[in-house]
C-alpha cells in the first residue's frame, strides 16, 4: 500500500535486460566547440573527413589545447539508467566512470604525441559491452619539437662541433704559424746582426790597411817634387777612395737592411742642393768633354731632406750617367716643382738598359752587364743602395731607358714635412748646403787647420804625452811618425793594456781603436772615465765603426771625439792639439781663478766630485802644520806618484801647491774683517813659521798679510 493506493505487480512478468549495448562517439569539441566534417571555417582546416564514429584517427595541433568526446550507449530500455567507462591509453591507465547524466570527456594541454580514446557502456541492468570504442588521436608537435627541427639541431650541434674543431685547429695552426714566423723574424734578425756585424768589421778590417795605404799616399804627394812619383801616390790615394766607397756601400746596405738607418731630414734648397753637386761634377764633364746642363723651373725649392743621404742618391746616379755616357755625350739633370712634388730627372745619352731588365737594376748586386768580359766595373750596389734611400725619404725613383739611346732616372720626392715622422725632422741648422761626402778636398782642410792652429806655438819646453792604443802594429806605427815629433808617444796592444799604462803612466791624451782584442775602446774608456786617476783624460776613438749608435755608447762612456779611419793625418793633429789646449786652457782657469768654482763644462762629473773631495780633505786639515803629500796621497788613496800626475794633468800644479794655495785662500778670508794676530792665522791654516807664510802669501796675492788686513779693516 502507498499513499496512492495499493500497488500490485506480477514478479513472473519483470525481466533481466541481456541486450549488450554497442557504444558509440557522438561528437567531438574543440575549445568546447562541435568539429564539422570537411572543411570547418571556424578554424580554416579539415579535420574530420567523416562523422565522428565512423572515424578511426584524428590528427590535431599541439595549439589544439582542449578537446572533448561524447559518446552513447545504443540501449534504448532505460537510458537514464546505462552507465559509461573511458579513458585516454598514453595519458591515463585508469578507467573512468560516469553514468547518462554526464556523456562526454575533455582533455586539456597534452603533450604532443600518438593517443587512443577508448569508451565502453552499460545497459539499465549493468550488463557492460567488453569491446570498447576506440579513436586514434595524434597530436602533432610545433615545428621546433618535429623529427626535421631535430636533425636541424643535431646538424647544428654538430656543425658547431665541427667548426669549433676548426677554428681550434686554425686557431693551433695560426698560433705556431706566429710562433714559427716569430721564431724567423728572430732568426732573420740574427742573421741582419750578424750581416750588420760582418759588414762593419769587414768595412772596420778595411779601413785599417787603408789608413796604412792613404796616409803615406798623402806623404808622398805633398813631400816629393818627382812627378812621376806623385802621379802614382796619386793613382793609389784614387784608388783607396774608390775602396772606401764599395766599404761604405756595403755598410750602408747591411744597415738598411738591418732597419738601423734612419733619416735626419733638414729644410734644403734642392736647387741650390744640386747646383753645388753639378759644380762638383764639372771638371769630370769637361776633362770626358761631356755636355753637361743642369735646368730648374724655380730658383728655389725647399723640402726636408737628409742632406747625406740624398747627396748619395743623386752622387750614385750622376756617377752611373758618367759612367756609360761616352765621350762627346750629353748629360742634363732638372729639378722641377710640380703638384706639391719636387721631381730630379737625370737624362744621358749613354748606352742605356734593355727593356727586360729595367725592373731589375735596383736590385742588390745586379749588374745589367754581368759578363766576365763587360766594359763597366761595379758591383751592384749603388743603385739598390740609391732605391732604399729613396725610400726613406717617402719617394719614388723610375727608370725609362732604350738601349743604345740613353736612359733617364726620375726621383720624386713629397715637398714638405707631412710625410715625415717627427723623429725624422731636425731643425738644427746645419752648413745649409755643404755636400757631406767622404772626398773632402783635404788640402784646403788642411790649410784651414795649419791656419786655426800655429804648430809654432805648440811646442813646449815639456812635451805633451800620448797614448796609442791598437791592435795593429803597422797602425802604431802609422800613428806614432805623425805625432812622435811634437809628443811623447807610449803604446799599448788593446784595451786591457792601454788601461794599465793609463793608471801608471797618466798620459795627457789617449788615442784609441775602437775594436780590439781583450778589452775594447769603449770598455776601456768607460773605465778609464770612471776611476779618478784617469778621468780627465781625453781620449779620441779612432775606428771605421763610428755609427750614430757606437758615437751615441762612446759618448755616454767619455769618449771625445771621433776620427773615421781612414784619417788624413793633418786632421788627426788638429784634433789633437785641440783637445790638449781645451785641457791646457782648464789649467790656466784653475790657475787664475782657483780651485772653488767646479762647474766647468770640459769637467766630467768624476773629475768634479774629484776635486771636491781634494779640497774638503784639504780643509778638513787645514790647521794641521803635519799635513803633506804623504799624508794627502794617503786620505785620497792614491799614490804620491799617482796623485802628482793627476793633479799636473787636471790643474797644473803638484799636491804641495794645491795644498798652500787652499791654505792661503783660507788665510785670506780669515784676515778679512778679522783683528786676530796674524801669527795666530798662519798657525790656523797650518803654517808654523810666520815668517814663510807671509812670503808665500806675498807671492800669492801681491801684498803682505798685514797689508791686506788693513785694506779690508779700512772698510
Amino acid at each position: 500500500g502507498g499513499m496512492n493506493g495499493l500497488t500490485i505487480f506480477h514478479p513472473d512478468s519483470i525481466r533481466e535486460n541481456h541486450h549488450t549495448p554497442n557504444t558509440v562517439l557522438t561528437d567531438f569539441q574543440l575549445n568546447n566547440i562541435s568539429v564539422c566534417v570537411g572543411l570547418d571555417t571556424t578554424l580554416n582546416r579539415t579535420i574530420l573527413n567523416n562523422i565522428i564514429d565512423e572515424t578511426e584517427e584524428i590528427e590535431l595541433y599541439y595549439s589544439d589545447k582542449v578537446i572533448s568526446f561524447e559518446f552513447s550507449a545504443l540501449d534504448f530500455h532505460m537510458p537514464k539508467k546505462n552507465k559509461y567507462a573511458y579513458m585516454l591509453e598514453g595519458f591515463e591507465n585508469n578507467w573512468k566512470y560516469t553514468d547518462a547524466g554526464r556523456r562526454f570527456a575533455t582533455y586539456t594541454n597534452l603533450d604532443p604525441g600518438e593517443y587512443i580514446f577508448h569508451v565502453k557502456g552499460s545497459n539499465n541492468d549493468g550488463l557492460w559491452n567488453e569491446v570498447a570504442t576506440s579513436l586514434k588521436i595524434i597530436i602533432l608537435p610545433p615545428w621546433y619539437q618535429t623529427t626535421w627541427a631535430y636533425l636541424f639541431y643535431l646538424l647544428l650541434l654538430i656543425s658547431a662541433f665541427y667548426f669549433t674543431w676548426r677554428l681550434q685547429l686554425k686557431r693551433i695552426r695560426i698560433k705556431n704559424e706566429f710562433e714559427m714566423s716569430k721564431f724567423e723574424a728572430q732568426k732573420l734578425h740574427e742573421v741582419d746582426e750578424m750581416k750588420t756585424r760582418f759588414f762593419t768589421n769587414i768595412s772596420h778590417e778595411f779601413r785599417t790597411p787603408l789608413t796604412l795605404i792613404q796616409g803615406p799616399a798623402k806623404q808622398i804627394i805633398e813631400n816629393t817634387n818627382e812627378s812621376q812619383t806623385k802621379d802614382r801616390a796619386n793613382f793609389i790615394y784614387r784608388n783607396s777612395l774608390k775602396l772606401i766607397t764599395l766599404v761604405n756601400q756595403l755598410l750602408d746596405l747591411s744597415k738598411l737592411e738591418a732597419g738601423e738607418t734612419t733619416i735626419s731630414a733638414t729644410k734644403t734648397d734642392v736647387v741650390a742642393f744640386i747646383k753645388e753637386m753639378v759644380l762638383s761634377f764639372t771638371p769630370l764633364a769637361e776633362r770626358k768633354k761631356i755636355k753637361f746642363e743642369f735646368n730648374h723651373n724655380k730658383d728655389q725649392i725647399l723640402t726636408y731632406l737628409d742632406r747625406d743621404k740624398f747627396y748619395k742618391i743623386i752622387n750614385n746616379i750622376l756617377s752611373n750617367a758618367f759612367k756609360f755616357t761616352a765621350e762627346l755625350g750629353k748629360i742634363n739633370i732638372s729639378v722641377d716643382e710640380n703638384n706639391s712634388i719636387v721631381e730630379i730627372k737625370i737624362a744621358d745619352n749613354g748606352i742605356g738598359i734593355p727593356p727586360e731588365k729595367i725592373d731589375k737594376i735596383f736590385d742588390r748586386f745586379y749588374q745589367v752587364d754581368g759578363s766576365h768580359t763587360r766594359d763597366q766595373e761595379g758591383t751592384g750596389i749603388g743603385l739598390a743602395l740609391t732605391k732604399e734611400l729613396v725610400d726613406l725619404h717617402k719617394g719614388k725613383i723610375k727608370v725609362q731607358s732604350k738601349e743604345g739611346e740613353g736612359s733617364i732616372f726620375t726621383i720624386s720626392i713629397p715637398l714638405g714635412k707631412d710625410h715625415l715622422k717627427p723623429e725624422q725632422i731636425s731643425e738644427i741648422d746645419k752648413d745649409e748646403y755643404r755636400i757631406p761626402s767622404f772626398q773632402e778636398d783635404f788640402q784646403n782642410l788642411d790649410t784651414a787647420l795649419q791656419n786655426k792652429f800655429d804648430t809654432d806655438s805648440f811646442v813646449q819646453e815639456q812635451k805633451p804625452t800620448l797614448l796609442v792604443v791598437e791592435d795593429n802594429p803597422d797602425v802604431r806605427i802609422f800613428i806614432k811618425g805623425i805625432l812622435e815629433n811634437d809628443y811623447k808617444i807610449y803604446e799599448a796592444g788593446n784595451g786591457e793594456e792601454g788601461s794599465k799604462v793609463s793608471f801608471t803612466e797618466i798620459p795627457d791624451l789617449i788615442i784609441s781603436d775602437l775594436m780590439m782584442p781583450k778589452m775594447d775602446g769603449i770598455e776601456m774608456c768607460s773605465k778609464l772615465k770612471s776611476d779618478e786617476r784617469t778621468s780627465h783624460i781625453p781620449i779620441i776613438m779612432l775606428t771605421a765603426k763610428a755609427t750614430d749608435r757606437e758615437k751615441i755608447e762612446g759618448y755616454e762612456t767619455g769618449a771625445d771625439d771621433y776620427i773615421i779611419k781612414p784619417f788624413n793625418e793633418q786632421v788627426l793633429r788638429a784634433r789633437v792639439k785641440n783637445l790638449i789646449e781645451q785641457r791646457k786652457k782648464l789649467k790656466e782657469r784653475f790657475a787664475k781663478d782657483g780651485l772653488f768654482n767646479l762647474e766647468d763644462k770640459n769637467l766630467t762629473s768624476v773629475d768634479r766630485t774629484f776635486l771636491k773631495k781634494i779640497i774638503q780633505i784639504v780643509y778638513d786639515h787645514i790647521s794641521d802644520t803635519s799635513f803633506g803629500v804623504d799624508n794627502f796621497a794617503s786620505e785620497i788613496a792614491l799614490s804620491r806618484i799617482t796623485l802628482h800626475k793627476k793633479l799636473v794633468s787636471l790643474i797644473g800644479e803638484p799636491p804641495s801647491e794645491l795644498i798652500k794655495r787652499i791654505r792661503l785662500s783660507k788665510a785670506a778670508k780669515l784676515l778679512q774683517g778679522n783683528q786676530e794676530n796674524i801669527s795666530e792665522i798662519a798657525l790656523d791654516v797650518g803654517f808654523s813659521n810666520p815668517a814663510y807664510f807671509s812670503e808665500c802669501f806675498r807671492k800669492q796675492f801681491g801684498v803682505t798679510p798685514s797689508q791686506y788686513q788693513q785694506k779690508f779693516n779700512i772698510y
